[in-house]
């Protein structure tokens, strides 16, 4: 298969995986205890990440961009992070949540490299 097909087929997994977890731990808890709780996972943190993935594929080309890169992306998602804890609509539960849907959702369809780089 061609690496680009590759690409689009995983960005779309990881696409479908971000927002089942969204539905699953910001919406419905949502639903259930009010519009008002902290505890919800940050959709803005969710697709800020998904942007930054989207965003690497064509850093990804360029071996010399990806170490900067992560250090931009990992600021990115602190200072997003922080800004919607500041600003009272999650804590850090709700942040934490968003962060772990978004890193299964990338490891997910990418499991098998993931499983060969992992040695314990």
């Amino acid at each position: 298969m061609k690496k680009t097909k590759k690409q689009a087929i995983e960005l779309i997994y990881t696409w479908i995986i971000m927002a089942i977890g969204l539905v699953i731990f910001k919406y419905i808890p949502m639903a259930i205890f009010g519009k008002n709780i902290l505890f919800d996972a940050s959709s803005h943190v969710v697709w800020t990440c998904f942007g930054l993935y989207f965003i690497y594929f064509f850093i990804d080309q360029n071996k010399f961009w990806r170490i900067p890169y992560f250090i931009f992306a990992a600021i990115v998602v602190a200072i997003m992070s922080i800004q919607r804890i500041i600003i009272g609509e999650h804590n850090e539960v709700g942040i934490l949540l968003a962060l772990a849907i978004s890193a299964i959702a990338i490891i997910i369809p990418r499991w098998k490299e993931v499983k060969n780089k992992l040695r314990f």
